[in-house]
């Protein structure tokens, strides 16, 4: 009997153990639908493709979405492949989301959205990052070698140099300081064209380069291509001959030869319709005017409203404004027409296809057509997020859906907008998050609470910095990138500590 009980007890400890264990990681959130991770990390990133870095020990690893460890912390540091392209050389800001870098004892390496390591951190640095061929150069032990980041082919460091390989109108009296051959292609009309290989680090415009990269291993020179094969032997003593040799002659007809089946340019009709036009606001002794643009191919033509006005806000940016008159509010459009009389004593912007208003102190909704089709009866309200509107009636908050019924009674001290299928709330008693049927999924007391809640969004925007840079020091700007409605941070404010709330598994 004795063993019996030694037993129980020490299987209860076990059990016990591996519950405490469990719980300092994750657990769920009330609901099979949303898993709560208890604040732990010192700072938590969010990318765009659906993956959670995480800081945890002074080392990063990476959470799914749902909060499962795809990697232990283990790196020094994280960071995204992302090109900051100035707009003069034709290519927008690049950011490739299923690939990034990872730093462990001052050697980098990438892992991909497979989660294999690209290699194990062993580069030294990186040299350039190439938008327009989608190639990453990387050094180690003084030897050049690339990361194909659209196939993620990764050419281990071996070449002694590289170039990349564009072509030029040949100038007869230029002075080309690299290695440059001039090529005339009869079928051409015999024009000149001069192939140049280009410093690594050099601009150029995107339609010049050609798809291979000059190198040199043991002083001999030849060509591979974006993928690491071999394109021209590394048989030449001289990157001049490689350049002569005719697999590039070859490669520049071909080059040629797809830009002439392309598209042609718009027609001067088409041209024509091409159009834009936006609605702003400028202010003159205290008094708001409205300034309308119009952006055409024969330029820009700005006019300004000669009503004034006490005040204006955007409705939905560029396109309408809510404008102030005799301190009622009405909506402008885009060509200076009223399409709400001023009338309202306030208007919030668009939302989902709802205007919020006040009336006679009584808040309602109109539709994007700007009819009336939830009549003012609230104290206050709020913008609809997710199909939910929040709605103060009696001094409580609750929410109304998009036919304007009250699905969530009345209260609530708090209510914020719903994100991720939840929404921040707090009572007398608690602060916490709720589901779209009311339920809370997770709550504190709301006595002395520790805790605070944060839509990964808002936390993009209000509690990570600006940029987050990668080795070559271009940006990634979180405002131009889209990202997956995770879920919700959760603050230990004494603890400095955060947490998380993310969908889980269930239906």
């Amino acid at each position: 009997m004795k063993r019996i009980k030694r037993l129980v007890c020490f299987l209860l400890a076990v059990v016990w153990v591996i519950g405490t264990l469990t719980l300092a990681y994750s657990q769920q959130a009330s609901s099979q639908k949303f898993v709560y991770i208890k604040p732990q990390f010192e700072n938590v990133l969010f990318w765009p493709n659906g993956w959670i870095s995480y800081l945890q020990g002074g080392k990063w690893g990476i959470l799914s979405s749902s909060g499962n460890v795809l990697l232990k912390p283990q790196f020094d540091r994280i960071e995204p492949i992302v090109y900051d392209g100035p707009s003069i050389m034709g290519i927008k800001d690049k950011f490739y989301k299923d690939i990034f870098i990872v730093w462990q004892n001052g050697k980098a390496g990438f892992v991909d959205s497979n989660l294999k390591i690209l290699p194990k951190p062993e580069l030294d640095s990186f040299e350039v990052l190439n938008p327009w061929l989608n190639l990453y150069v990387c050094k180690k032990d003084d030897k050049y070698g690339f990361l194909n980041l659209d196939k993620k082919a990764y050419i281990t460091p071996q070449f002694d140099k590289m170039y990349f390989v564009v072509v030029l109108s040949y100038n007869p009296n230029a002075k080309y300081s690299n290695p440059h051959i001039k090529c005339t292609l009869p079928n051409e009309n015999n024009k000149e064209f001069c192939l140049y290989a280009l410093d690594l680090k050099d601009g150029i415009w995107p339609n010049s380069y050609l798809e291979y990269i000059l190198v040199s291993k043991d002083g001999k020179c030849g060509a591979v291509d974006t993928n690491g094969n071999v394109f021209v032997d590394l048989k030449y003593n001289s990157f001049k001959e490689a350049l002569s040799d005719t697999k590039f002659t070859e490669a520049l007809q071909d080059m040629l030869a797809n830009e002439s089946k392309s598209s042609p340019p718009s027609t001067k009709n088409e041209i024509e319709k091409t159009s834009s036009s936006y609605i702003l606001y400028e202010i003159v002794n205290n008094k708001y005017y409205l300034v309308f643009e119009k952006y055409t191919n024969k330029g820009l033509t700005r006019t300004k409203s000669k009503e004034a006005y006490e005040n204006v806000k955007y409705v939905e940016v560029n396109k309408l404004m809510a404008v102030c008159k005799n301190k009622k509010w009405g909506i402008v459009d885009i060509n200076g027409n009223y399409v709400v009389k001023p009338q309202f004593d306030d208007i919030k912007e668009l939302s989902e296809g709802f205007i919020a208003f006040e009336q006679n102190g009584k808040w309602g909704f109109m539709d994007k057509n700007f009819k009336i089709v939830i009549k003012p009866q609230f104290d206050k309200a709020e913008n609809f997020s997710e199909g939910y509107a929040a709605v103060k009636k009696s001094g409580l908050w609750g929410y109304i859906n998009s036919s304007g019924n009250l699905v969530i009674k009345p209260q609530f001290t708090f209510a914020g907008a719903f994100f991720a299928k939840l929404a921040t709330v707090s009572t007398k008693d608690y602060v916490g998050l709720i589901d779209t049927k009311g339920n809370f999924v997770l709550k504190f007391s709301a006595k002395n609470s520790q805790y605070m809640f944060v839509d990964t969004e808002t936390y993009r925007f209000k509690y990570a910095s600006d940029s987050i840079l990668n080795s070559s020091g271009y940006s990634s700007y979180k405002y131009s990138l889209i990202f997956p409605k995770f879920g919700y941070v959760v603050i230990d404010k004494k603890s400095k500590k955060v947490g998380l709330v993310l969908k889980g598994q269930g239906k």
